[in-house]
């Protein structure tokens, strides 16, 4: 059966003059909608390529923030360490960085570059073809590794905070939670943070059931980041509540698409008169 086509002619009328002002706005409205398209194309392609939408950022958006990093004989879980920094040196989040054991110590200040905490992520990585060997880092002389006093660290981070003159303040703790030592020291810390409104959140380090249950109770479940198993994934509170951060600025530029594309279908199509 042969394959019949028709041409499309148009309506043959005897105003072709008054109709050059609306063929004129019509086809400017073509051009600038087929442009915008263009741009939101573009504009998604950036998106998806520049953003990481399987994880939401571990530090608070648009706070000024320290990692507090617990580095006392106790810990063990190097592992979650290493991928910890990994992840906020690849979020691209500035932050200073506090280590303690008995005491603690500013290493960077805050708003430090992400990539100042990417560059220890060696010192808490398996070496390669040892599962459970770690390179020797600056920290591991049994002098610094003595002791464990968590109130130290965030103490440590809240001056650092207050020094610089930020407004908006978050801390990132990685601790086991061992407040055994000192838990006046550590609830008094934790008070002191609450009242000047700096948030913290804590990524635990395989902390005995009583030493998480005493976090909870005086810093909230909320706050930590992973479950107690020691493998169990590290999670934004976003992601904790939603099991993964939506894409929202990829949602919305698809959105945007959608709406031109209807908008060009709705208002610039050729009109169909029928016979």
């Amino acid at each position: 059966m042969a394959l019949r086509f028709e041409l499309r002619r148009g309506i043959p009328t005897g105003d072709a003059r008054a109709l050059r002002g609306p063929a004129r706005r019509t086809t400017l409205l073509r051009a600038a909608v087929g442009l915008a398209l263009l741009a939101v194309l573009a504009a998604a392609f950036f998106v998806s390529n520049g953003a990481d939408v399987q994880a939401a950022p571990l530090l608070p958006s648009g706070t000024t923030a320290v990692v507090v990093l617990d580095l006392s004989a106790s810990i063990g879980n190097f592992r979650r360490i290493g991928e910890t920094l990994r992840r906020v040196a690849r979020s691209d989040q500035d932050a200073g960085l506090v280590v303690f054991s008995g005491g603690a110590y500013e290493v960077f200040p805050p708003g430090s570059p992400a990539r100042e905490l990417g560059s220890l992520v060696r010192f808490f990585t398996p070496v390669r073809g040892r599962k459970d060997v770690y390179p020797a880092n600056p920290w591991d002389a049994a002098k610094f590794r003595g002791g464990t006093s968590i109130a130290s660290g965030l103490e440590a981070a809240r001056y650092a905070l207050e020094r610089d003159g930020v407004r908006h303040g978050s801390i990132l703790l990685i601790s086991d939670l061992d407040a055994a030592s000192d838990p006046k020291g550590l609830t008094d810390a934790l008070v002191a943070l609450r009242r000047e409104g700096i948030e913290l959140r804590v990524v635990p380090l395989s902390p005995l059931p009583d030493h998480r249950a005493f976090f909870e109770r005086i810093a909230g479940r909320a706050t930590l980041l992973a479950d107690s198993e020691p493998d169990s994934a590290v999670q934004a509170p976003e992601e904790r509540r939603t099991g993964g951060t939506l894409p929202v600025r990829f949602l919305l530029t698809g959105a945007l698409l959608v709406l031109l594309l209807t908008a060009n279908e709705r208002v610039l199509t050729r009109l169909d008169v029928r016979r």
